[in-house]
């Protein structure tokens, strides 16, 4: 059987490894990057230039050609923690990932992996583990981005109700290797820590997983997942202290005590944002709603993924080191 893999956002953080362990295993893919962008050069891996906000510019991405059989990872989305609302968080996540499922149906993709977020989940109390859910709804979740996927994430389920053989994943926070582009906040936060320029932790933290487990786990969703459903591809819950001194460990230095109260995070992060806004032009590491992620819930459970396709994510010290 002749077969193509299909992958939008193919120079993100998980695309990246996605097409690497493909191009591994000798599969054919077909990725799709925006205009101007590099992707490292591969074999038996097809460049396809367009934008997912531009329906017509995927009809050449979605062209099947002779192939018996084709898959299709939509990875694409815009993420951010900022506190300024972008209208392109809506545009990407949500119209664009309408445009890729429609194309998806309309030309006949056999198999689709639909890669959502913990944040699309709305939070359960903070002594309740959070597990899948069937439906999504923006006014259930905080913050643009987790809106915005918590929309994308009902459109594709509203897709697999009319046919479409699609299953979703929902990664927690990504941490790991292959952040080629240097756009992953939290591997740009665990480089500060590493650099000095983080040396106390905050209260609270979250679920942090490896990308390499990610990609894995959806080209396992991809063979075993069944449609229509959806699976938390989560890692392991570590708090802004234990992280700092992790990283200070790896490094041989020594560990630190000191960590700020939630209070005083709270007050700091709308500076904080506005500086790194506007002097340093890179975006923020901590925001007022990365602060709030930090005192969510973030307890969740991969039990399903792990049952149906026996997903097991690594150590989080070996996600950490290998991200330094």
């Amino acid at each position: 059987m002749k077969k193509l893999w299909l992958v939008t956002g193919a120079t993100g953080h998980v695309g990246t490894i996605l097409v690497s362990v493909l191009q591994q295993r000798g599969e054919h893919v077909r990725a799709l990057v925006r205009p101007n962008s590099s992707l490292p050069a591969h074999s038996n891996v097809e460049i396809c230039e367009g934008d997912i906000r531009d329906r017509e510019s995927l009809k050449p991405f979605f062209d099947r050609g002779d192939y018996d059989y084709v898959s299709l990872v939509h990875c694409a989305a815009l993420i951010t923690i900022a506190s300024k609302h972008n209208p392109e968080v809506w545009n990407i996540n949500v119209h664009g990932t309408n445009n890729v499922m429609s194309l998806a149906r309309n030309t006949g993709v056999d198999r689709v992996v639909y890669v959502s977020s913990v944040h699309a989940i709305p939070e359960r109390p903070a002594n309740e583990t959070i597990t899948e859910v069937s439906s999504f709804s923006p006014d259930l979740v905080h913050g643009q981005y987790a809106k915005s996927k918590a929309a994308a994430a009902q459109i594709v389920l509203d897709y697999a109700n009319a046919g479409l053989n699609v299953s979703v994943v929902h990664p927690s926070g990504i941490i790991g290797p292959g952040d080629t582009q240097s756009r992953n906040h939290m591997v740009r936060t665990i480089q500060a820590m590493a650099e000095g320029k983080i040396s106390v932790g905050l209260q609270g933290g979250y679920d942090f997983v490896d990308s390499r487990d990610v990609a894995y786990g959806i080209l396992d969703c991809e063979e075993k997942g069944r449609p229509g459903e959806c699976y938390i591809l989560n890692g392991h819950y570590i708090g802004v202290l234990e992280l700092v001194n992790t990283v200070r460990r790896l490094q041989g230095k020594k560990t630190t005590r000191f960590e700020a109260p939630h209070a005083v995070a709270k007050m700091i992060a709308p500076a904080a944002e506005w500086v790194s806004r506007v002097f340093s032009k890179k975006a923020p590491l901590l925001t007022p709603y990365s602060v709030y992620t930090l005192h969510t819930n973030g307890r969740f459970s991969h039990e399903k993924a792990t049952r149906e396709f026996d997903y097991r994510p690594r150590p989080i010290e070996e996600s950490i080191r290998d991200s330094l």
